[in-house]
C-alpha cells in the first residue's frame, strides 16, 4: 500500500527582499557581477509591482550574462524561486531550489532552510526521488524538522526503503510526543503499516490516533472494523454500524442490508429509514435496488411507531426494572431525539434490574455524544464492563467521544 503524498505548504521560505542584502551574507561576502546586479534590480522593481512576467524576463537576462560567478547564479535562482512559487510553477521552482541546494555559494547558515524548502517543493512537483536525495542532505545537518519529516519518510517508504522510513517516523513520533503535539498523519500512517505485522497493538494505537486527531474516515473504518470481534452480536454490531455512519466511514451495499435487517428485527423503523436513506445519499444504494422494499416497509411503519412512542415511554416508566426503558431510549435515539434518549437511559440505569446493563450505558453514551456532551459520553462508555466484546465496542465509541474533547482514549481492552 502506497502512502499518498500531500501537497505541503511552504514553510519558512525566505522572501527575496533585496538582492544586495541576501540573507546570510556579510560585507565580506562575494558581490554580484555588475550586469547581473543591474538586471536583478530591474527584476526586483517589477516584483514589487507584482509584475511577475516582467520580473522573470529580467531574471532571464541576468542568466544570459557571460562570466557569471556561482554567487551570481545562486542569487539568480533565489529570484527565480520566488517568482515560480508565486506562479505555483512547482516543476521549475524545484529545479532552481535543487540548484541552490547544490550551489557552492550556498551559505552554511542558510543550508537547512534552503534544503527544507527544496524537499517541500520537490514534493509539490512530485519529484519523489529528489525528495529522498535532498532529505538525506537535510538529515545530515541534524534532526529533521516536523515540517519535512513526514514528507521524507513517505518518500523512502514509497521507494521501498521501509527501514529508513520507519526510523524517521519513529524519531518524529518521539519528538512529537516530547513536545506534546500530534505527529503528522503521514508519520502515523507509516508506523501503522510497518507495525501491522510485528506489533498489531501498536499499529492499532497509531490508527486510532489518526482517526482521533485527523478525523480520517478511512482510519475510522479500520478502527471500527477492528472491533468486530468474537462475541459481537446484532445489538453490539448495531453500535458499530452507527459509528461507521457517524464518522463518514465507507460502507458497501451489503453493510446497509445487514443494518436494515438488524434495525427491522429490533423494531426501530425510523433508524432503518435513516440508515438506508444515508446509503442512497452516498450513492452506494440506488432507488429500486434490493434494499428499496425494506426502506418502503420501514417508511410505512414510522408514523404509527412514532405515534405510539409516548405511550410506550409511559408504560416503561411504570415498570419497576429498566429493560423497557432501554428499549424506549433506543427508539428515541433512532428518531434522533437524543435528549429524550439520554433521560430515559438514565432512568433505566437508576432503576436497575436490567438484563444487559452494558446496553444501557452504551445508549446513554451514544445519546450524550450525539449532543456534543463528549466528556459525559466517554464516562458512560467507561462503565461498560465484564463482556470483552461490549468493552471493545465501548472503546471505539470512547475514541470517538474523546476525539471531540481532544483527550486521549484509554487503551483498548485485551481480548481473551
Amino acid at each position: 500500500m502506497r502512502v499518498p503524498f500531500a501537497r505541503f505548504a511552504l514553510a519558512g521560505l525566505f522572501a527575496v527582499a533585496a538582492f544586495a542584502a541576501t540573507p546570510g551574507y556579510t560585507a565580506d561576502a562575494p558581490k554580484l557581477t555588475r550586469d547581473v546586479a543591474k538586471t536583478l534590480s530591474e527584476a526586483q522593481t517589477a516584483m514589487k509591482a507584482n509584475d511577475l512576467a516582467t520580473a522573470l524576463s529580467h531574471v532571464k537576462e541576468a542568466q544570459a550574462v557571460a562570466d557569471r560567478t556561482p554567487f551570481d547564479d545562486y542569487t539568480i535562482n533565489q529570484f527565480l524561486g520566488s517568482i515560480y512559487i508565486q506562479q505555483q510553477d512547482w516543476k521549475n521552482a524545484a529545479l532552481v531550489f535543487e540548484a541552490m541546494s547544490d550551489s557552492p555559494a550556498l551559505p552554511p547558515e542558510n543550508a537547512k532552510e534552503v534544503l527544507t524548502n527544496t524537499v517541500l517543493i520537490d514534493n509539490n512537483a512530485q519529484r519523489m526521488d529528489k525528495v529522498a536525495v535532498y532529505g538525506a542532505k537535510l538529515e545530515a545537518l541534524g534532526p529533521l524538522d516536523s515540517k519535512v519529516a513526514g514528507t521524507i519518510a513517505v518518500a523512502y517508504y514509497n521507494a521501498g526503503n521501509t527501514q529508513k522510513a520507519q526510523a524517521i517516523a519513529e524519531a518524529e513520533q518521539k519528538a512529537a510526543t516530547a513536545a506534546g503535539r500530534t505527529p503528522d498523519q503521514a508519520i502515523l500512517d507509516i508506523l501503522t503499516r510497518v507495525q501491522m505485522k510485528n506489533d498489531p497493538e501498536a499499529a492499532n494505537r497509531n490508527l486510532e490516533m489518526v482517526a482521533q486527531s485527523y478525523n480520517d474516515p478511512r482510519a475510522w473504518h479500520d478502527v471500527i472494523l477492528n472491533a468486530f470481534v468474537k462475541g459481537v452480536n446484532e445489538t453490539k454490531a448495531l453500535y458499530l454500524y452507527r459509528l461507521l455512519v457517524v464518522t463518514n466511514a465507507e460502507l458497501i451495499a451489503d453493510d446497509y442490508t445487514v443494518i436494515a435487517d438488524i434495525t427491522t428485527k429490533a423494531g426501530y423503523p425510523a433508524e432503518t429509514v435513516a440508515f438506508l436513506e444515508h446509503g442512497q445519499s452516498t450513492g452506494v444504494l440506488k432507488p429500486g435496488d434490493k434494499t428499496s422494499a425494506a426502506l418502503n416497509a420501514a417508511r410505512a411503519k414510522v408514523p404509527g411507531d412514532k405515534k405510539s412512542l409516548p405511550a410506550f415511554d409511559a408504560e416503561a416508566k411504570a415498570k419497576k426494572t429498566g429493560d423497557y426503558d432501554v428499549k424506549v431510549a433506543e427508539t428515541y435515539y433512532g428518531y434522533a431525539q437524543y435528549a429524550q434518549a439520554e433521560e430515559v437511559a438514565n432512568r433505566a440505569i437508576a432503576k436497575g434490574g436490567i438484563k444487559d446493563m452494558n446496553e444501557a450505558y452504551m445508549i446513554l453514551g451514544a445519546s450524550l455524544a450525539a449532543q456534543g456532551k463528549n466528556a459525559d459520553a466517554a464516562a458512560a462508555f467507561q462503565k461498560v464492563s465484564g463482556d470483552p466484546a461490549w468493552m471493545k465496542v465501548a472503546h471505539v465509541w470512547t475514541v470517538y467521544a474523546q476525539r471531540k474533547t481532544g483527550t486521549a482514549a484509554a487503551p483498548a481492552p485485551a481480548q481473551h
